[in-house]
């Protein structure tokens, strides 16, 4: 549906550049990237405020890279951009010229989103939640084929940003509309996203289906990225049609890989602990450890992150709160670990 081809935009540390991206109507298309990768810019020039020096943007098929903002069938929402004079009523309406249905889609679109009671007030009066909810109003009253979003979650207090995530899918599941959603919020991204990109310094790094690259990360950069915490430097080795990663400890894989130096990449959650009292998940044996807990501490209301110790090797894991209080978890404990998961990437 938007296509975009050998775009180049030279910004002020470096150059936004997209040689290739193709976003599929009725997708859920998240970019997500560090601040100042160039996230919103793109979003800009696919908007129209911002003109490329060079590259072409398609949706549908039909060039858009030189037209109007007005006739592009994409919106840009971001409750920064809401009309400080206007009402929160008239800011939503102001892209549609007959009244009487101006009136009716406020209507709807306000109820559909629970902002009734603030179509009186004033852009400054809101929350940020509130004008995030501004926004998208205003983004959807007007019908596009495209909305885009400017970080919409961006410093929300958690019940807010929870709440408008589940608003945005709803949103999404039930219209014909295709969402390009910039974040540098992973959690947030795969909640939202049916396909996501990488980006990095202006450059895609990695662009797929959002299990495709927590499974199969490019390189280092996009690994971490999406959660993992664990690098180990080695080599693959081949043994008998088994494939084994030795480095600092010998990590077993669970698919062939080409053999050479690389990176093993383990996600803290795919490290599992193993009490005295055993484990009640599977576990695979060739991937067990005996390992000494250094540190622990909460990560959330329901997890808590212990650093670990393998044969003078650091790991990070994650475990169920309940579980770390049922095994006494506490420093200098010695436990047994078993990787479940791990991926190779190439140095």
């Amino acid at each position: 549906m938007l296509r975009i081809e050998n775009l180049k935009k030279k910004l002020a540390y470096f150059t936004l550049e997209i040689n290739e991206l193709e976003i599929n109507k009725n997708d859920y298309f998240v970019v997500l990237g560090l601040s100042g990768s160039g996230k919103t810019t793109l979003l800009e020039i696919i908007a129209g405020f911002r003109k490329p020096d060079s590259g072409k943007i398609y949706l549908n098929g039909e060039e858009i890279t030189n037209k109007p903002i007005s006739e592009r069938k994409v919106v840009l929402c971001h409750g920064k951009y809401l009309f400080p004079h206007l009402s929160v009523k008239d800011n939503i309406g102001i892209g549609i010229k007959d009244k009487k249905l101006r009136e009716q889609k406020v209507r709807e679109i306000s109820k559909l989103l629970c902002i009734e009671h603030l179509l009186n007030r004033m852009p400054n009066t809101l929350s940020g939640g509130e004008q995030q909810r501004v926004a998208l109003a205003r983004a959807l009253v007007v019908e596009p084929e495209v909305i885009l979003l400017d970080e919409p979650l961006n410093a929300l207090d958690r019940l807010t940003h929870e709440n408008l995530i589940l608003e945005l899918k709803k949103i999404y599941e039930n219209s014909n509309l295709t969402f390009i959603h910039v974040t540098h919020d992973f959690i947030e991204a795969i909640a939202l996203a049916k396909r996501m990109a990488i980006i990095r310094n202006g450059k895609i790094e990695q662009c797929g289906d959002v299990e495709e690259i927590i499974n199969n990360p490019k390189n280092e950069f996009v690994a971490r990225f999406v959660g993992y915490k664990n690098f180990l430097k080695g080599t693959v080795k081949e043994e008998n049609g088994n494939y084994i990663f030795e480095g600092d400890i010998a990590i077993h894989l669970d698919k062939p890989y080409k053999c050479g130096d690389a990176i093993l990449a383990i996600r803290p959650e795919d490290i599992m602990l193993v009490g005295d009292n055993g484990c009640r998940y599977h576990y695979k044996k060739d991937n067990l450890f005996d390992a000494k807990v250094v540190e622990v501490y909460p990560l959330s209301l329901s997890t808590v992150r212990a650093i670990l110790e393998v044969d003078g090797v650091q790991l990070t894991c994650e475990v169920i709160r309940s579980k770390a209080n049922r095994m006494g978890l506490r420093r200098g404990m010695k436990v047994k670990i078993s990787i479940s998961s791990s991926v190779i990437i190439r140095k």
